[in-house]
């Protein structure tokens, strides 16, 4: 398999050897590759012919795991142009500065985001394309869909329906049929933006190419510990979203490359996964630590007849407690499956899967052994590599390595090693074996049910709430996100509980829902290091320990 083709043509390459095989399935619609490459070829068509799209352009797409969002991928990839993927449920002041920052072109937004906010969206209504949950659900399903859902939000998708174009009303554009000259790869050309914090902590735009995606997918069997032959025509259940490195690299395109179908699951739930289960042959699933904990949960899950055909499970987006693994090998031993979860490790600047336990190599408490092609060594803070089982910060080297920072030279250069290794910005060490441990991370990065949230972030927006002067955001354990923010604030003149939802209210505004504060304590004044920056360290430790929590 090569590498170095464009994703379009790893996937048309596959459709050709799995034409009736399942590629996509979604809430009872089943997609087979056949199909789903020419829907593929269809919508590149009227992008390039009717939106007068073109390589080198960049669109916005932001949308769950719906249909849609791989149809797209692959369509502007088939052209050439640079699909920038971004979280659907952000707030339009997000939307709108990331669609202007990184000059795209046209935003494809999820049709309920775009609702909350439809007055401010209609300042670039002309660039917009709306895709909706029931576009590719079956029509009993569009049916109860339409019946039940919430009446407020029925009420504002009626008042805007008419004024944003929808998914469906592109594909009424008749294709023109003209040839399209089909993107050559170049492996210095952008083919994706991710929105991560980088490895200091800071929201940065990450550059990737197509090979990229194609060196991760070409080792899906490798990570699987299976063959062709055993994983063809089953699911990898796609519960991870699509603007997430992990979710859109193994649980969308690895598997569709190497000729297995992606069930796509835009709201996690059991009863979602079990549908999956009683539809398909699902074999593979990755996830955050939670996914699993809820699945251990449900005796429905459990017991399904067809639990029995899950291979491998894949935990990533947040460090997993070997208490978890146990229960879960235990659990699914019991009820009649061989599957196992594994931990692995990657970040948005490398793709997904980096280092990674499998049946083949596997060690309790780490996060993995390298994967063919990958180099991990741990250094100091002066790039000398230590010894074996000395804690430093991780670095790995890849073909799935980032080009670079979107318009960021300097932080491009302060990433890499001068012999090429990208810095993580995570502490650990590797022991004797090869086997990487993580310990703690160097930047500042929250995972809120998987997603990263960035304190600094939080910060640099709540100072600019009048009345506060000094602000600190922390880590706060929550029973049903895993993590939660929490805000230390100095304040010059207020009223508490009117500062407080100033606070809430400017944050819920502006940023992701995960990164929206739980909890908002007010001091007289906050620690400061001996540089006189905020001690946030301290705060945390002073945190942890009223809370009983060790770290």
């Amino acid at each position: 398999m090569e590498c170095n083709i464009t994703m379009y043509e790893a996937i048309r390459r596959a459709s050709l050897e799995a034409s009736k095989c399942t590629a996509v399935y979604y809430q009872g619609t089943k997609i087979s590759f056949k199909k789903f490459i020419k829907l593929i070829d269809r919508m590149a068509d009227i992008l390039y012919n009717r939106l007068g799209i073109r390589e080198g352009d960049t669109i916005l797409l932001a949308e769950p795991n719906i249909p849609h969002v791989l149809i797209l991928f692959y369509a502007l990839n088939k052209i050439g142009a640079v699909v920038n993927l971004v979280h659907p449920f952000i707030p339009y002041n997000q939307t709108k500065a990331i669609f202007e920052k990184t000059h795209s072109k046209y935003a494809f937004l999820f049709e309920q985001r775009v609702a909350k906010e439809v007055e401010s969206y209609r300042d670039f209504s002309d660039n917009v394309y709306v895709c909706r949950v029931e576009d590719f659900l079956p029509l009993p399903k569009r049916f109860i869909y339409h019946t039940f859902m919430n009446r407020a939000i029925r009420k504002k998708l009626g008042k805007f329906r008419g004024s944003f174009k929808g998914f469906k009303y592109i594909y009424k554009l008749k294709p023109t049929h003209k040839a399209i000259k089909v993107h050559e790869n170049n492996s210095n050309e952008v083919a994706v933006m991710l929105h991560s914090g980088s490895t200091t902590g800071k929201p940065k735009t990450i550059c990737l190419s197509n090979d990229s995606f194609n060196f991760i997918g070409y080792h899906a069997y490798e990570f699987l510990a299976s063959t062709k032959e055993k994983i063809k025509g089953t699911m990898m259940l796609s519960v991870l979203p699509s603007f997430h490195g992990f979710g859109l690299c193994m649980t969308m395109h690895a598997p569709l490359m190497m000729e297995f179908g992606s069930a796509l699951v835009p709201k996690f739930s059991p009863e979602a996964v079990i549908d999956i289960m009683n539809h398909t042959k699902l074999s593979s699933m990755c996830g955050i630590p939670g996914v699993y904990e809820k699945l251990l949960a449900s005796e429905k899950f459990l017991n399904n007849k067809n639990l029995k055909y899950l291979h491998v499970g894949f935990c990533g987006g947040d460090s997993m407690n070997v208490s978890l693994k146990e229960r879960w090998d235990k659990a699914m031993k019991e009820h009649g499956s061989h599957c196992q979860v594994f931990e692995g490790y990657g970040l948005s600047e490398a793709i997904a899967v980096n280092c990674v336990n499998t049946y083949d190599h596997n060690k309790l408490g780490s996060i993995g052994y390298p994967g063919s092609g990958f180099s991990f060594k741990i250094i100091d803070e002066h790039e000398k590599e230590v010894k074996r089982g000395d804690l430093g910060e991780i670095c790995v080297k890849s073909q799935a390595t980032m080009l670079h920072y979107f318009e960021d030279e300097e932080a491009t250069k302060a990433t890499f090693t001068k012999d090429g290794y990208l810095k993580t910005g995570d502490i650990g060490y590797m022991d004797e074996d090869g086997f990487i441990f993580f310990k703690q991370r160097k930047k500042r990065v929250v995972k809120v049910s998987g997603v990263g949230v960035f304190p600094s972030e939080i910060e640099s927006l709540v100072e600019t709430v009048p009345g506060v002067s000094q602000v600190c955001a922390i880590r706060i354990p929550d029973p049903k996100l895993g993590s939660a923010i929490k805000l230390f604030v100095v304040a010059k003149f207020f009223d508490e509980e009117g500062m407080r939802h100033s606070i809430i209210e400017t944050c819920q505004k502006y940023l992701i829902r995960w990164a929206v504060p739980k909890e908002v304590e007010f001091r007289e004044e906050l620690p400061l290091t001996l540089l006189g920056k905020i001690d946030f360290k301290t705060l945390q430790e002073e945190e942890n320990k009223k809370r009983g929590i060790k770290e």
